[in-house]
């Protein structure tokens, strides 16, 4: 099973924040390499919004490292493919766009809590 993650969940999950049970499952069952979860670009760059702004207390450059050297966690660049598939979706911020492309290019369920995106109906979400 493929996955896309957005910002908080990815946030919550390093900082071993109480997720929902369905979420705790996933994150474990990529931990022990039976599914990948996607990190876009875009949620790399707001998480180093929010380390360097000090709004979250993890280490940008040790969470990037570890993701690197993962083999269940995999960073999806931003992509002409990426782009092209904005006119197809409802959502109108721009970062929420490129998740929603990128999950929907990969055929990938996404992992958020973003109201907006849920409403949307764009692709299939999880949180709960």
């Amino acid at each position: 099973m493929f996955y896309v993650i957005d910002t908080h969940p990815l946030v919550w999950y390093l900082a071993k924040a109480k997720l929902p049970s369905k979420l705790d499952e996933i994150f474990k069952a990529s931990e022990r390499g039976e599914c990948i979860i996607f990190i876009p670009t875009i949620v790399l760059a707001e998480f180093y919004y929010l380390s360097e702004k000090g709004k979250i207390e993890l280490n940008f450059q040790n969470v990037l490292n570890a993701i690197e050297k993962s083999s269940n966690f995999l960073i999806v660049p931003l992509n002409v493919d990426v782009i092209k598939m904005f006119s197809n979706i409802a959502v109108k911020e721009i970062h929420d766009k490129i998740i929603i492309a990128t999950a929907k290019l990969l055929n990938a369920k996404l992992i958020t809590k973003d109201k907006e995106i849920m409403k949307s109906n764009d692709v299939d979400t999880i949180w709960d």
